[in-house]
């Protein structure tokens, strides 16, 4: 009954939503409904038929658009269905983050933060791994917003420590955010709200509804899936030592982390190898600092880097002087092309040798 009467605004976690932009040479919403999918298809980790997409028109004829599993989207409309919520839209916790061209906005929460870099580029991390990502990704910003500065140990940077919940909540609804509760998956709500709402009670609203929501859906995944993971475990610690004892099989899973734990190095090498890749690539743009990086992803323990920089001339000598530092990578690169801006955008892969 608290929140009978009030229109809302949900936010799902950034890990569940892809963001990114395309350029197809349309305005008709339909045709771009269509098109979209299948123009970042090569990006997407999984089917183009199990997403739902959402995009907005920039100005420069290009679109933004935002992908997320339907299996998340649909779990989380039932949850509104069954509580009969009055839902206004669903946004990406990306788009309720405030931030500018010149900022680097940091929120930080039990453990993990939220880093966002510009308007749309953002990662969740965890905390001890923000300062060497401010290392690689702040070198051309001017100050850093945040709401717990003591999670932060980065002196190249100004830092602000005023974030509020209530300031994110304002720039989410002033700006033009990508509504993902689209029409597919709308379910027809009572028309019954009327009256003004006051701010107060919308902010309230968006913050209560959208973290029980979030942490009562992975909850109930967790119930569902504990039974059969034991299960599994059982089964692949048995396959893999048939001679396990009566006392090991009671709990397999830290039977076979303890069997396991020499194992594990290869994984800790892995996890060292990626953090030596991003302090190198921070070198290289310390040096070359009319190259841009647009964008960067790891896919199969292979790092891919989206650069822009005002010719090939210099795309070269970056990527020379990157395999020059990263020794240890096999520095490959890939597709280039002439953007309408007369700049050059590059892919460059680093493969561990």
């Amino acid at each position: 009954h608290l929140l009978s009467g009030v229109a809302l605004h949900i936010l799902v976690p950034a890990s569940w939503v892809y963001h990114t932009q395309t350029h197809v040479a349309s305005k008709n919403t339909e045709l771009l409904a269509k098109s979209i999918p299948f123009a970042i298809e090569e990006e997407l980790s999984n089917e183009v038929e199990d997403n739902y997409y959402a995009f907005r028109l920039n100005e420069d004829g290009s679109q933004y658009v935002i992908a997320i599993e339907k299996v998340h989207l649909n779990q989380l409309n039932d949850q509104i269905e069954s509580h009969h919520l009055d839902v206004e839209a669903i946004h990406s916790e990306v788009d309720w983050l405030p931030a500018q061209p010149t900022e680097v906005s940091i929120w930080s929460d039990a453990g993990t933060a939220l880093l966002k870099l510009g308007q749309d580029q953002a990662m969740r991390v965890a905390n001890s791994q923000i300062n060497q990502l401010l290392a690689v990704f702040g070198q051309d910003k001017q100050q850093i917003i945040c709401n717990e500065a003591a999670v932060i140990d980065y002196a190249d940077l100004p830092i602000k420590n005023n974030l509020t919940a209530a300031d994110c909540c304002r720039y989410l609804l002033s700006q033009n955010a990508i509504n993902l509760y689209i029409d597919e998956i709308k379910t027809k709500q009572s028309e019954s709200n009327s009256g003004s709402r006051g701010v107060l009670k919308m902010l309230l609203g968006l913050l209560i509804v959208s973290w029980f929501l979030v942490q009562g859906i992975q909850w109930y995944a967790l119930q569902q899936s504990i039974a059969d993971i034991k299960q599994l475990q059982k089964e692949l610690f048995t396959q893999n030592y048939p001679n396990a004892a009566p006392s090991e099989l009671v709990d397999p899973f830290a039977a076979l982390q303890s069997r396991l734990k020499i194992k594990n190095a290869p994984s800790t090498q892995n996890q060292s190898m990626l953090i030596v890749a991003i302090d190198k690539l921070g070198q290289t743009l310390k040096q070359q600092q009319s190259v841009k990086l647009n964008g960067l992803r790891l896919v199969d323990q292979k790092m891919e880097l989206q650069i822009v920089a005002p010719n090939m001339t210099v795309i070269n000598d970056f990527h020379q002087l990157l395999q020059q530092y990263a020794s240890d990578y096999s520095v490959q690169i890939g597709v280039n092309e002439l953007g309408d801006d007369n700049t050059f955008k590059s892919i460059l892969t680093m493969v561990p040798r």
